[in-house]
């Protein structure tokens, strides 16, 4: 199976990975994209890389970008143990699952490894999109 060099650089979130210890979960290629085929690919796309959020419901946006804004609105979304699968933008680098709970604990190595990504909250079917220096959007997965 080609995996167009999916996760060829983790060591672009080893901080995030080293923090969460046993509670991060990489994901091979393949879970990747059965997680991305509930989430992400539900969604319409405006320049490869930001979602189309018309036509769905959009529960808020935020103009943070910073590891405050992130914190706020995970435990405002997710259960302390809701599996929360966090996407870079960077296919280069693996997608992670971790509990709500830790990722607002590290809120900041997440909006740290990246310009962009998106966490799927996998209980609530919630996504949140974060393009740093424009802030977040969290949404209701389309069925």
């Amino acid at each position: 199976m080609k995996t167009t060099g999916y996760g060829t650089h983790p060591e672009h979130i080893a901080a995030l990975l080293a923090a969460a210890g046993e509670a991060a979960i990489v994901l091979t290629y393949a879970e990747d994209r059965a997680f991305a085929d509930v989430s992400l690919n539900r969604f319409a796309s405006v320049n490869s890389t930001r979602l189309d959020w018309q036509g769905v419901e959009v529960l808020e946006r935020s103009d943070d970008f910073d590891e405050d804004g992130l914190r706020d609105l995970v435990r405002r979304y997710g259960g302390e143990a809701e599996l929360v699968v966090v996407f870079w933008g960077n296919h280069a680098v693996p997608s992670v699952a971790l509990e709500a709970g830790v990722v607002a604990a590290h809120a900041e190595m997440v909006v740290g490894s990246c310009y962009e990504c998106w966490l799927y909250f996998t209980d609530s079917r919630l996504l949140i999109e974060f393009q740093d220096g424009e802030g977040f959007v969290a949404a209701k997965v389309p069925g």
